[in-house]
C-alpha cells in the first residue's frame, strides 16, 4: 500500500469520526433544549 492510499484512508476515518462526534453533539443539544422546554412549560 502506498503512502497516498494510507493518508487517504486515515483522512477518511478522521472525517467519519468527526461526523459521528458532530451528530452526538447535536443530539445532546437537542435533548438539552427539549428538557429545558419541558421543564419551563411545567412551571
Amino acid at each position: 500500500m502506498d503512502e497516498k492510499t494510507m493518508v487517504n484512508d486515515i483522512l477518511g476515518n478522521v472525517k467519519t469520526d468527526l461526523t459521528t462526534y458532530q451528530n452526538a453533539i447535536s443530539e445532546c443539544e437537542n435533548m438539552r433544549v427539549k428538557t429545558n422546554t419541558t421543564t419551563n412549560s411545567k412551571q
